[in-house]
């Protein structure tokens, strides 16, 4: 049934109408269930919607399959697509007529939301199990794929400031190969907006396997991956579209809180490390300069 969605613009509950009949009756506990709460579908895992439709996993997977899905990601981009305004696909809350400034302050004003979200879920002692782990670790390995890649690159940007031993990767097959060579000395950071990725998944997978702690900074706290790790800290945004906004705000405040809380451990070390590189730089384009 692989082609029934040849357009991905496609309404999907047509799609699940017509071809109702055809699936089997655990599978219609799925579409029933899909198709009166369209809403709060995309931001669940598999697991979670397998729960609240009253059936396996595996006859949720079933169900997206018999939809012509590959995956469960693009079965909620599909529906997502369906129930959403155009606008809603952008950012929520916009209106098609909305003058620049407006969409300017909804935006802020999403952002600031994902701000105060983020801080009123964040576990004082949760937050420093992860500055422990991070001190005290002898490698640090951050992982992050797609949109969260950048947001890995940003950690390591701070880290390697505190001359802590880090490294960044973005590469899903250098992360597994990378997270082979951990062990229970270091510690694996990565950051997935969803938490149900397959790269993280295995990537976090293949570090435990080690006896490697895991950290994951994840904007769903009943994920897979929030679920397999050590530590978790929640990056909250409440954001209908696959490709998020607001969490990204989050997710670089956390890594700054992080930075900073690190920091002020060992404010002279830190300072000598500022200096030090700061004073490098002024150097070299000088240096150039001549």
């Amino acid at each position: 049934m692989s082609d029934k969605l040849s357009s991905p613009a496609r309404d999907i509950f047509s799609v699940l109408r017509g071809y109702y009949n055809s699936l089997s009756p655990s599978e219609r506990k799925v579409a029933d269930f899909v198709m009166s709460n369209a809403g709060d579908v995309p931001p669940m895992t598999l697991s979670e919607l397998a729960e609240h439709s009253g059936v396996s996993d595996a006859t949720a997977v079933r169900f997206f399959r018999s939809a012509g899905f590959r995956t469960f990601f693009e079965f909620k981009v599909a529906l997502t697509r369906s129930f959403a305004e155009v606008t809603d696909l952008i950012h929520d809350g916009l209106e098609e007529d909305d003058p620049p400034r407006v969409v300017a302050t909804k935006v802020f004003r999403g952002c600031v939301q994902a701000l105060t979200d983020t801080q009123e879920v964040l576990d004082a002692e949760v937050f420093e199990s992860a500055l422990n782990l991070l001190d005290n670790a002898d490698r640090i390995l951050i992982a992050g794929v797609g949109t969260s890649a950048p947001m890995a690159y940003e950690l390591n940007n701070r880290l390697f400031r505190l001359r802590l031993n880090c490294q960044a990767e973005t590469d899903s097959y250098l992360q597994l190969m990378k997270a082979s060579l951990l062990t229970n000395r270091d510690v694996l950071v990565i950051i997935s907006h969803s938490g149900t990725s397959s790269d993280p998944l295995n990537t976090a997978a293949e570090a435990r396997e080690h006896g490697c702690p895991v950290i994951c900074v994840t904007g769903n706290h009943l994920s897979p991956l929030a679920k397999s790790a050590d530590v978790v800290l929640l990056a909250v945004s409440h954001e209908t579209r696959s490709e998020t906004i607001s969490s990204r705000v989050a997710q670089h405040a956390l890594i700054q809180a992080i930075y900073v809380a690190l920091a002020m451990r060992s404010i002279e070390k830190t300072n000598e490390a500022e200096q030090l590189i700061w004073d490098a730089l002024i150097r070299r384009r000088i240096t150039r300069a001549k």
